[in-house]
């Protein structure tokens, strides 16, 4: 079982499946939407430990988001990271002012997102808590001076993030191929199922063309024989007319 739940409110379906590996590498659970919209539906049946919301958003921006969620008392208890493509220094006094427990750039350190969430997840009271949480994440964006084991960790993070980019994309790749083929074979069908009913219409022509035929032959025939026997009738007459006039003479 997930040691955790995590909502992830993002249009980027990349960015989605990205954190979302991530998050499922670190054992917690996630729901994924594209819209603040679509979220609120969800926050209201499931239940989520942990709200990562990107600040551009189409419709309802992710402050205006925020804001919603920290007015809200089933919501406002969740902590919410802002997660953004920018430079995540310059949200971070507007996001703490609206109640976000920190900024978080989609390169992010892979450390220390697993610190962070470790922190969320765990048993610390408040206000030892947010004080902790605070200090994990109150450097985003900021320049530090870092020792080469941290900058290794970094990197290494990094390439973490990379790594699941490529995933993606490879299963991506991987689906457009299957849909290709897909597309082949059904555009196959089409063709033989095409040519089938060609062939059906055409036996069909011919069929309809030689019964036609047969029928104008058999009427044409029928026209002679009538034909014939009216000659055969007038020609009886003429000669009852003629045995007529014959008597009457004499």
């Amino acid at each position: 079982m997930p040691r955790g739940h995590a909502l992830i409110i993002e249009d980027s379906s990349t960015a989605r499946i990205i954190l979302a590996r991530l998050l499922e590498r670190a054992d917690i659970s996630s729901k994924a939407v594209a819209t603040a919209e679509e979220a609120f539906p969800v926050l209201q049946s499931d239940h989520f430990d942990v709200i990562f919301l990107d600040h551009m958003l189409p419709g309802m921006n992710g402050f205006q988001a925020l804001e919603k969620l920290k007015s809200l008392p089933d919501t406002r208890d969740i902590p919410v990271f802002m997660y953004t493509s920018q430079n995540a220094g310059k949200y971070i006094e507007e996001a703490r002012a609206l109640g976000a427990a920190g900024v978080i750039r989609k390169q992010v350190d892979r450390e220390q997102l697993m610190r962070t969430l470790d922190l969320i997840l765990s048993d610390i009271p408040e206000p030892e808590h947010s004080e902790a949480l605070r200090l994990a994440v109150e450097n985003v964006g900021q320049p530090v001076t870092e020792s080469p084991e941290q900058a290794q960790r970094k990197i290494s993070g990094r390439m973490s993030t990379l790594e699941v980019a490529y995933e993606e994309l490879e299963e991506q790749l991987r689906e457009l191929k299957q849909q290709q083929e897909e597309k082949h074979i059904h555009q196959a069908e089409q063709s033989r199922r095409l040519r089938k009913n060609i062939r059906w219409l055409s036996a069909a022509v011919v069929t309809l063309v030689i019964a036609l035929a047969w029928i104008t032959s058999w009427q044409t025939g029928q026209l002679q024989d009538h034909a014939e026997r009216t000659s055969d009738r007038f020609a009886l007459m003429q000669s009852i007319m003629g045995g007529l006039i014959e008597l009457i003479s004499k």
